[in-house]
């Protein structure tokens, strides 16, 4: 019979061992030559890849490195703590073979997109679809922290079954409720003209009854997205990991540049996870 500390103990060392897959490509370089490889800091993970320029364009297009991964050594010399400037000049000057190494990057989100959907194999259609697989959505920052795989499974479904079906029932609301205004405008504003108070037609009433629906679907969203979201930083709390609601900006081709941004509606997406200093 397996210990529970020993059990913790196995899941600490299999996510110590996943996050030291290094990734390495080798080229030949002659200087000033154009390696085709973007970079930029990232805040959480350090020297990130941002492009790869596909060959023969760029010396590493056909290489393992990928974009989304974190730089981690130049010729066996780590970089991963430099700014993406000077690792750029140290590529450029650098002539013969050039080895990097660099690891995959698992964002520090779990999200979902609230106006998709599939079709179950019993039929069922479903709302809302998981932006990652949760064999492939976990953070990068829990396997460093080393939370269990049985926590972040706990807090993927957590997310998958709690936040995202409010967040879908309030997407198909709006993507009706935007049909409904366009109709009221053509058939009652524009067609039949402004009705009297207290003589409201049906198409308003109609209307004002969804407007009303709208405001207890985002608080519905909102309430089941702090109740995850403190339910979770429980769990994390012992991880010195903290998470807050991910928000993502709703895009609407019908508004002018100008009202989108004066006008800016976020969506809650998910969950995002910081590190506690």
């Amino acid at each position: 019979k397996t210990s529970t500390t020993t059990k913790q103990s196995i899941t600490t060392l299999i996510n110590a061992l996943s996050i030291m897959t290094h990734y390495t490509a080798t080229i030949t370089h002659f200087k000033n030559e154009p390696i085709g490889i973007g970079l930029a800091n990232d805040p959480n993970y350090g020297l990130v890849i941002t492009s790869i320029a596909p060959a023969p364009e760029g010396a590493l297009g056909e290489s393992c490195l990928k974009k989304g991964m974190k730089l981690l050594t130049i010729n066996n010399i780590d970089v991963s703590g430099l700014p993406s400037k000077e690792v750029v000049k140290i590529l450029k000057d650098v002539e013969g073979k050039l080895v990097l190494s660099a690891q995959n990057v698992v964002p520090a989100d779990i999200t979902f997109e609230a106006d998709k959907h599939y079709r179950r194999p019993d039929g069922v259609i479903v709302h809302g679809t998981m932006k990652n697989d949760i064999n492939s959505a976990t953070p990068t920052i829990f396997k460093e922290a080393g939370v269990p795989s049985t926590t972040y499974s706990r807090i993927y479904k957590l997310i998958e079954r709690d936040m995202k079906p409010p967040a879908a029932a309030l997407r198909i609301h709006e993507i009706t409720l935007d049909r409904e205004f366009g109709s009221y405008v053509v058939t009652q504003m524009v067609t039949g003209g402004m009705v009297g108070y207290g003589t409201e037609s049906r198409h308003e009433k109609k209307f004002y009854e969804m407007v009303l629906k709208s405001a207890h679907l985002e608080r519905n969203v909102d309430l089941k997205a702090m109740e995850v979201m403190m339910q979770v930083n429980a769990m994390l709390a012992k991880y010195n990991l903290m998470a807050t609601v991910a928000l993502e900006a709703r895009k609407n081709g019908k508004e002018s540049r100008l009202a989108r941004k004066k006008y800016e509606t976020l969506n809650v997406v998910g969950l995002k996870f910081h590190q506690i200093e």
